[in-house]
């Protein structure tokens, strides 16, 4: 399987590049840090009831609505994100066996870096001393091939999360602040100490080398970021963000098992 080590990437290209990929059929893994600073909405989140759009124009945040699964995230620098392009054959049939599986290099990978942590379903990796979550993950189908993705949290800002919630009261928001400092956790908070992409990728590469054969390539194949930018277009814009999708957000998932009311 071919490896995309990529560094910083912009124009949200984090998450527009692994659709790109999976649409035209490449099985690959992609080690990534966005340059930018964004909201990512699950396959199935109603945008309007989660976020608040108009504080995300006023801070510069975008909003961008992926194909696979799990709940809205602030997505930026500090985080590098893993993304695995894979045949539909080579996962198990069940999706919590499939995330508990593709979570082993990832739970290896936070071991070497400092910090034990443990699968919890169906999304999470969590910290085994404190069951702060370090790490939110998501699956889906794009065109023929099973995509996961996750991120390895070397820094985060609760604040500016806790901010771009919708929320009625500031109350509420105070709780939900309160509720991600208790909750979410990061390499620097665990560890003491910074952590950069170039080290966290390789720690990454070297872990998933020992479930999958790994090949390293130079450039990415013709067309991937042609299309990249045609489904940049069409994943930011109003249609998409604001598609009824049917769900009601009566809480915040902060993480598997914690929740906030919304009202």
């Amino acid at each position: 399987m071919k490896v995309y080590l990529l560094g910083r990437l912009n124009r949200m290209l984090s998450t527009t590049l692994f659709h790109a990929m999976a649409e035209l059929g490449h099985e690959a893994l992609i080690l990534c840090e966005p340059e930018d600073t964004y909201i990512s909405l699950g396959y199935f989140d109603k945008a309007e009831e989660l976020i608040d759009l108009k504080k995300c124009r006023e801070l510069g945040v975008g909003v961008i609505r992926r194909r696979t699964g799990g709940g809205a995230v602030l997505l930026g620098p500090g985080q590098v994100f893993y993304q695995l392009l894979l045949s539909k054959n080579r996962v198990p049939f069940r999706v919590e066996e499939a995330y508990r599986k593709l979570s082993q290099p990832v739970i290896r990978a936070y071991a070497r870096l400092g910090v034990e942590v443990e699968y919890r379903p169906i999304n999470d990796l969590v910290v085994k001393v404190n069951h702060r979550k370090i790490s939110g993950q998501g699956a889906g189908d794009i065109g023929r091939l099973f995509v996961f993705v996750g991120n390895i949290l070397m820094s985060f800002d609760p604040e500016l999360m806790s901010e771009l919630f919708a929320l009625n009261s500031e109350e509420l928001r105070e709780e939900v602040r309160k509720s991600l400092w208790e909750n979410i956790s990061w390499l620097e908070r665990e560890v003491g100490k910074d952590f950069s992409f170039e080290k966290v990728s390789e720690v990454l590469l070297e872990e998933f080398s020992r479930d999958w054969e790994l090949e390293i390539c130079e450039s990415l194949p013709e067309g991937a970021l042609e299309l990249a930018e045609v489904l940049r277009g069409h994943m930011t814009c109003p249609d998409c963000i604001l598609e009824d999708t049917g769900r009601r957000h009566h809480t915040i998932k902060i993480r598997e098992g914690v929740y906030v009311r919304r009202v």
